[in-house]
Protein backbone atom coordinates (compact mmCIF):
# COMPACT_ATOMS: atom_id res chain seq x y z
CA UNK A 1 0.00 0.00 0.00
CA UNK A 2 1.18 3.34 -0.82
CA UNK A 3 -0.61 6.47 0.83
CA UNK A 4 0.39 9.45 -0.98
CA UNK A 5 -0.19 13.24 -0.39
CA UNK A 6 -0.76 14.69 -3.63
CA UNK A 7 -0.45 18.71 -2.48
CA UNK A 8 3.37 18.00 -1.81
CA UNK A 9 4.04 17.64 -4.91
CA UNK A 10 2.23 20.64 -6.85
CA UNK A 11 4.88 22.63 -8.43
CA UNK A 12 4.54 25.46 -11.13
CA UNK A 13 6.39 26.60 -13.87
CA UNK A 14 5.99 30.12 -15.84
CA UNK A 15 7.51 28.34 -18.99
CA UNK A 16 5.67 24.59 -19.09
CA UNK A 17 3.16 22.49 -17.41
CA UNK A 18 4.89 20.48 -14.35
CA UNK A 19 3.97 16.37 -14.27
CA UNK A 20 5.16 14.33 -11.47
CA UNK A 21 4.66 10.69 -11.19
CA UNK A 22 2.82 9.80 -8.19
CA UNK A 23 2.57 5.66 -8.14
CA UNK A 24 3.18 3.72 -10.30
CA UNK A 25 1.44 0.01 -10.83
CA UNK A 26 2.15 -3.02 -13.41
CA UNK A 27 -1.42 -1.99 -14.56
CA UNK A 28 -1.82 1.87 -13.72
CA UNK A 29 0.01 5.13 -13.06
CA UNK A 30 -0.98 8.21 -11.07
CA UNK A 31 0.16 11.47 -12.29
CA UNK A 32 -0.14 14.79 -10.81
CA UNK A 33 -0.32 17.91 -13.43
CA UNK A 34 -0.29 21.45 -12.69
CA UNK A 35 -0.55 24.07 -15.21
CA UNK A 36 -0.24 28.06 -14.79
CA UNK A 37 -2.52 30.26 -16.38
CA UNK A 38 -3.12 29.75 -20.55
CA UNK A 39 -0.67 26.48 -20.15
CA UNK A 40 -2.05 23.08 -22.05
CA UNK A 41 -2.01 19.56 -23.00
CA UNK A 42 -2.62 19.36 -26.52
CA UNK A 43 -5.50 16.60 -27.36
CA UNK A 44 -3.75 13.30 -28.15
CA UNK A 45 -4.52 9.82 -28.30
CA UNK A 46 -2.60 6.77 -26.43
CA UNK A 47 -3.50 2.87 -25.30
CA UNK A 48 -5.11 2.64 -21.73
CA UNK A 49 -8.29 4.47 -20.28
CA UNK A 50 -7.81 7.51 -18.57
CA UNK A 51 -9.59 9.29 -15.64
CA UNK A 52 -8.33 13.08 -14.83
CA UNK A 53 -9.76 14.09 -11.60
CA UNK A 54 -9.27 18.03 -11.47
CA UNK A 55 -8.10 18.88 -7.51
CA UNK A 56 -7.71 22.53 -7.99
CA UNK A 57 -8.51 25.90 -10.09
CA UNK A 58 -10.55 25.42 -13.67
CA UNK A 59 -9.57 24.83 -16.86
CA UNK A 60 -11.45 23.32 -20.79
CA UNK A 61 -10.96 19.74 -21.41
CA UNK A 62 -10.64 19.42 -25.27
CA UNK A 63 -11.35 16.92 -27.07
CA UNK A 64 -13.02 16.07 -30.64
CA UNK A 65 -16.30 17.22 -29.76
CA UNK A 66 -15.10 20.86 -28.65
CA UNK A 67 -13.93 22.51 -25.23
CA UNK A 68 -15.87 21.45 -21.89
CA UNK A 69 -15.35 23.26 -18.72
CA UNK A 70 -13.72 21.62 -15.83
CA UNK A 71 -13.46 22.93 -12.05
CA UNK A 72 -12.24 21.26 -8.67
CA UNK A 73 -14.51 18.41 -8.10
CA UNK A 74 -14.59 17.80 -11.77
CA UNK A 75 -14.16 13.92 -13.21
CA UNK A 76 -13.41 13.33 -16.32
CA UNK A 77 -13.25 10.07 -18.12
CA UNK A 78 -11.40 9.32 -21.62
CA UNK A 79 -11.80 5.25 -22.75
CA UNK A 80 -8.96 4.37 -24.95
CA UNK A 81 -8.45 5.80 -28.16
CA UNK A 82 -10.93 9.17 -27.57
CA UNK A 83 -9.01 12.57 -27.98
CA UNK A 84 -8.20 14.49 -24.49
CA UNK A 85 -6.40 17.75 -23.80
CA UNK A 86 -7.11 19.82 -21.41
CA UNK A 87 -6.36 24.49 -21.15
CA UNK A 88 -5.81 26.31 -17.91
CA UNK A 89 -8.03 28.67 -17.11
CA UNK A 90 -7.01 29.51 -13.52
CA UNK A 91 -4.39 27.73 -11.94
CA UNK A 92 -4.62 24.14 -12.32
CA UNK A 93 -4.08 20.70 -10.34
CA UNK A 94 -5.64 17.53 -11.77
CA UNK A 95 -4.48 13.83 -11.08
CA UNK A 96 -4.54 11.74 -14.40
CA UNK A 97 -5.36 8.27 -13.52
CA UNK A 98 -4.03 6.11 -16.87
CA UNK A 99 -4.79 2.29 -17.12
CA UNK A 100 -4.29 -0.37 -19.77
Amino acid sequence: MELIDYRSHVAFDETERVKSTLVQGEHCRGTLFCLEIGQSIKPHIHAGDHLWIIQEGSGLYLNDEGEHPVSQGSIVFAPEGEPHGIRATSRLVFISVSAG
